[in-house]
C-alpha cells in the first residue's frame, strides 16, 4: 500500500504554481510572437570565437601584438583544448581601430 508523502506533495504544488506564474507572464510574449509570423524572428549576433591569427588580421597586427593586448587587459583569451587561444569577435572587433597602440609606455603597431 502505498503512502502519501505530504512533504512532497506541497513542494509539488509549490513548484506547479511558480511554472503556472512563469507561464502567465510570457503568455503576452507568446501571442505577439505567433501574431508576428515570420517577422518575428530576428538574426542573432554573428559573434564567435576567433583565432589569435584572425584577431591579428582583423586588427592589422602581428599575433605577438595580440599577446600584448592580452597581457595589456585589453583582450581576453578562452582556451579550447587547454592549449588553443580564442578571442570573441565582438571583443575583438570593439578595440580601438587606432595604431600605434600604447601598452605600458611602448607602442605597438
Amino acid at each position: 500500500m502505498n503512502t502519501l508523502d505530504l512533504d512532497a506533495l506541497d513542494k509539488l504544488t509549490r513548484k506547479a504554481q511558480k511554472l503556472q506564474a512563469i507561464a502567465a507572464d510570457i503568455m503576452p510574449l507568446i501571442k505577439a510572437l505567433c501574431e508576428l509570423g515570420d517577422k518575428a524572428i530576428l538574426p542573432l549576433p554573428a559573434d564567435r570565437l576567433i583565432r589569435a591569427s584572425e584577431a591579428a588580421q582583423i586588427l592589422g597586427v602581428g599575433k605577438a601584438t595580440i599577446g600584448d593586448f592580452v597581457k595589456a587587459g585589453l583582450l581576453t583569451p578562452y582556451f579550447v583544448n587547454s592549449e588553443q587561444r580564442r578571442f570573441w569577435l565582438s571583443e575583438v572587433k570593439s578595440l580601438p581601430r587606432k595604431k600605434p597602440w600604447t601598452l605600458g609606455g611602448k607602442a605597438n603597431d
